[in-house]
């Protein structure tokens, strides 16, 4: 954690003052959780009439190859309330604000999981898939699909839109593969799920294997030429590569581009098919790509003119609807730049302005919290982005201005009795400029640390549930409205308390 505070000093004063002007867009992203069952606890007098959430979004906890910032000497306040009350870590799926604000909206289990895919008993009639077979057909191009191998559901996946897609005509379809594994300890199962589809694929001529690639590396210029030029590192023996990437400690969403098999070029008119892919950073990829045609399975919001196979189900929980049903009023105190993307994925993945909803941006250096924190809503969410900085100086010297405010909201909130909770969307895994030439590479990428400052939660009777940053999401409004049908990660500690989850 120390890592982050370097750069995280100087965005404070970027990020600072309010402008009581409204709302427009966002762009930094983070934590993509997955769903954990929570039971309820019935606490005393537990709801408050006024909650704060501090996001101190990229910081997180480093691993033991991450550079470290000693964040206990810079952010003493934040130090002392992470000793003194409710703390845990929570699993981090994210690195940008996008994702990160789409998890903490709709939680993991919310986003695209294609099980309309799986239980589509009628996808060889599906209209998106026989044009795109169409064209393909008509112009003598090829199909590239592009996706994960998280787990067996993703392989079946691809097994079922080949075995649908070859049928239809002569064509070649290449799989491109990308690995989003953060563990060296995942490689076994990686070339486990690779053989799979390897398998599968043998006895049909016209499907291969194109490249494998780390995620980190989609929008590198590596890349693009690999694909685009088909000019890079071939490695037929995939499980060579992997094993090397292994014994050097490479990290799978860090493993350099390879190619399998030649002839997969990325041409005009081929057709790039996304699987598993909205939540990902490939913008300039895309960007890149333009004489090529566009599917996805499901909607991605930045490039409307993807032609999509499923239109997406709309989310029947999110933050704003939340609200809404509680009837509880939010500021949002963010930059103005991310306002849009924000308000887009708190409002279920729509571009309708909540009526719960108000956001002002963030300008000044020196925020009046006291000001802020009489104004009449019952929650009050500050957004800060840590992992826009290049330089660990001044990554410090923000938090540092960072801890005197949130010293400033703990006071208040204790005058108050207020809920006060401080956590990060997303972890950052990038690197930084130490001195005048020195680079360093901070990884915050596997959790990010969560805190609960109530006084009606101490530290001695309850304890803060591991999650994600959906189940504080959900622990915040319960705590707000005091509903049981909320769900929440706080327990009350206890020999019985083991047996309850």
């Amino acid at each position: 954690m120390d890592n982050l505070i370097n750069e995280q000093q100087q965005a404070v004063q970027e990020n600072n003052s309010i402008n009581s002007t409204s709302p427009n867009s966002i762009n930094n992203e983070t934590i993509s959780p997955q769903s954990v069952e929570n039971k309820q606890v019935n606490v005393d007098a537990v709801s408050s009439k006024k909650a704060v959430l501090f996001l101190l979004n990229g910081l997180g906890i480093a691993s033991k190859d991450s550079f470290n910032i000693n964040y206990q000497d810079v952010m003493p306040n934040m130090s002392m309330l992470m000793n003194n009350y409710l703390y845990t870590t929570l699993q981090n799926l994210n690195y940008n604000y996008k994702s990160g604000f789409r998890n903490f909206s709709l939680g993991n289990d919310l986003l695209p999981t294609y099980h309309r895919l799986e239980n589509d008993t009628n996808f060889s009639n599906n209209q998106t898939i026989i044009n795109l077979a169409n064209d393909a057909i008509t112009n003598h191009t090829k199909i590239h699909m592009f996706c994960f191998l998280d787990n067996e559901q993703v392989i079946n996946q691809i097994k079922k839109i080949i075995g649908v897609l070859t049928p239809k005509g002569n064509f070649m379809i290449y799989i491109h593969i990308i690995l989003r594994q953060k563990d060296v300890n995942e490689y076994e199962n990686i070339i486990e799920r690779i053989k799979k589809v390897d398998d599968a694929i043998t006895l049909m001529p016209t499907v291969r294997i194109g490249s494998i690639t780390g995620e980190r590396m989609i929008n590198s210029e590596a890349y693009y030429i690999l694909i685009s030029k088909e000019n890079g590192e071939k490695w037929p023996d995939y499980n060579r590569k992997l094993r090397f990437a292994e014994a050097q400690d490479i990290t799978p969403l860090n493993v350099d581009p390879f190619y399998m098999n030649s002839g997969f070029m990325l041409q005009r008119n081929d057709i790039a098919l996304f699987l598993n892919y909205e939540d990902v950073d490939c913008d300039e990829f895309i960007s890149r790509i333009t004489n090529v045609k566009l599917y996805t399975l499901f909607p991605m919001k930045s490039y409307s003119y993807a032609i999509n196979i499923y239109e997406e189900l709309e989310p029947t929980e999110y933050f704003s609807k939340t609200l809404e049903d509680n009837n509880l009023q939010c500021l949002f105190l963010t930059t103005e730049d991310r306002i849009s993307s924000i308000q887009y994925h708190l409002c279920g993945l729509k571009d309708i302005p909540s009526k719960n909803i108000t956001y002002k941006s963030i300008t000044d250096p020196n925020l009046n919290i006291k000001q802020i924190l009489k104004e009449p809503y019952q929650y009050i969410v500050f957004d800060y982005d840590l992992a826009r900085f290049k330089e660990i100086r001044k990554m410090k010297e923000f938090l540092m201005a960072i801890d005197d405010q949130i010293n400033d909201i703990y006071t208040i909130c204790e005058e108050n009795d207020y809920q006060f909770f401080i956590t990060s969307l997303y972890g950052m895994y990038k690197k930084f400029i130490v001195g005048l030439d020195k680079e360093v590479f901070i990884d915050y990428s596997m959790e990010v640390p969560a805190i609960i400052i109530d006084r009606n939660l101490p530290k001695a009777k309850f304890m803060f549930k591991y999650g994600t940053t959906h189940d504080l999401s959900n622990t915040i409004f319960n705590l707000i409205t005091g509903k049981d049908n909320i769900k929440t990660s706080i327990r009350k500690k206890g020999f019985l308390s083991f047996f309850k989850d």
